[in-house]
């Protein structure tokens, strides 16, 4: 038996110390918080919203479902054309939500349930134009997630509401679909990477079965906030790895920086993204990437300029208040500095459960060089600089309540680049069992939206 695990060259090691440290973390993380001093972290750290799951008997059989369609779907994913791949991946995602039992839990409560989501603001509205004209003054008065997002956030779920006259569903599918793009961009992002074919297939039905993946695409803000960074990648990425200038990669870089900075405030990552990039090719002597940047930069500040005199929608005051409500006794380390660093460990900790522990025992068994994780050295400057970005992020208290594996959605991809060199068939056979064995426990046992 061991023997066996060995040629698979996968570190179950590091897979078992890290469910371990897990173990160890959670307990200890409780324990301080109730009998030494409050953390700011829930029952069961690194996780900020878990409920169990209602445990109905047709949820069990959809994860039952998707477990058989994950396994088939690694099985013949090499005979498979594309689309055939894009629609086997739908089925993982909404097969997977559906282990919560039923559509209303599925697909309608996210929406509704507690009447604190955009959709409790969005139904309210009767004049958008007035609406998002008095957005600022009103902000105190709307739900939690309204006031920390940018008006277009409740916006869109206020259009597609009107679009189906007031159905829900309607307004859920139309979100699927949306998020559901996350998955050719995701494609176009690797084929601008120079994967080859048949690994761009696997990793595609990977990333539909990553816990965090498929978990919050099917109806949350932020599997269209997923599109968006991922619009944004393929265009800066086209540039970067040519370092040239193209009108394609300037279109689709300004319109998902755009895009993604009007859904929600996260879209300052992409920003300090930008930066990283721009500091590391700058120091290479490549100058396409700045000059891209400078036009994202400007178009994008024309363009909220534009919204403004338009709408009279300020979005630098929003950003403002926002962060003034989520923080309002300014930058935590200063004022909770315990809280402060709990927290930053439980925005880490919950990103990396909701990447799976496969994936983190891949990513932590870094001296095993026939793992070859990190031979690509365009993908390495890329991913890094995005893996940077974001830890600047968590420094500024940033995610103080948590939720990253949902809200930082948009990280995915840039660990996921880093499978580019892996070539061992049977390492990836385990990576991938593994990440659909957790994920098919975690959608049969738990709710993980607010």
């Amino acid at each position: 038996m061991m023997n066996i695990l060995k040629k698979t060259n996968f570190p179950f090691t590091v897979f078992l110390i890290a469910i371990v440290t897990w173990i160890f973390l959670a307990v200890a993380v409780f324990l301080i918080n109730k009998y030494v001093v409050f953390t700011g972290n829930n029952l069961l750290f690194p996780f900020s919203v878990i409920y169990p799951s209602s445990f109905l008997i047709i949820g069990s059989l959809f994860c039952l479902l998707f477990l058989g369609t994950g396994l088939l779907a690694y099985q013949y994913h090499q005979k498979l054309n594309f689309f055939a791949i894009y629609m086997i991946c739908a089925l993982l995602i909404v097969f997977g939500n559906m282990g919560q039992g039923n559509v209303d839990i599925a697909f309608l409560q996210p929406f509704y349930l507690k009447g604190r989501q955009y959709y409790a603001d969005a139904i309210n509205i009767t004049d958008w134009r007035l609406w998002i004209l008095n957005f600022n003054h009103n902000l105190e008065s709307f739900q939690m997630h309204t006031r920390t997002h940018p008006p277009y956030t409740t916006l869109i779920h206020y259009a597609f509401l009107e679009l189906f006259n007031g159905s829900i569903l309607g307004l859920s599918l139309s979100f699927l679909v949306i998020s559901l793009c996350s998955f050719p961009l995701m494609n176009l992002l690797m084929k601008n990477f120079r994967f080859d074919k048949t690994k761009r297939k696997f990793l595609l039905i990977l990333f539909a079965v990553i816990p965090s993946v498929n978990i919050y695409l099917l109806v949350s803000i932020d599997g269209l906030v997923l599109a968006t960074t991922l619009l944004f990648l393929c265009g800066i990425s086209t540039i970067f790895i040519k370092n040239k200038l193209s009108f394609l990669g300037i279109l689709m870089s300004v319109s998902g920086l755009i895009l993604t900075n009007m859904l929600t405030f996260s879209g300052l990552f992409l920003f300090a993204f930008l930066g990283l990039l721009v500091l590391v090719t700058l120091y290479k002597k490549q100058y396409s990437v700045f000059f891209n940047s400078v036009i994202c930069f400007v178009l994008t500040v024309a363009f909220f300029y534009g919204s403004y005199e338009v709408t009279g929608s300020n979005h630098w005051e929003t950003f403002r208040e926002a962060s003034h409500s989520e923080n309002p006794n300014g930058f935590m380390l200063l004022h909770s500095p315990i809280v402060y660093f709990f927290t930053r460990l439980e925005d880490i900790g919950e990103i990396l459960i909701f990447l799976s522990f496969a994936y983190m025992a891949l990513f932590f068994s870094f001296k095993n060089e026939n793992l070859g994780l990190f031979s690509d050295k365009q993908v390495n400057i890329f991913s890094f600089a995005g893996i940077a970005a974001l830890g600047v992020m968590f420094l500024t208290g940033a995610y103080g309540t948590g939720e990253t594996a949902r809200a930082c959605l948009y990280i995915v991809p840039f660990f996921l680049l880093f499978l580019k060199e892996l070539n061992n068939n049977r390492t990836l056979k385990v990576l991938y069992i593994l990440c659909l064995l957790q994920t098919f426990g975690m959608q049969l046992i738990g709710n993980y939206y607010w």
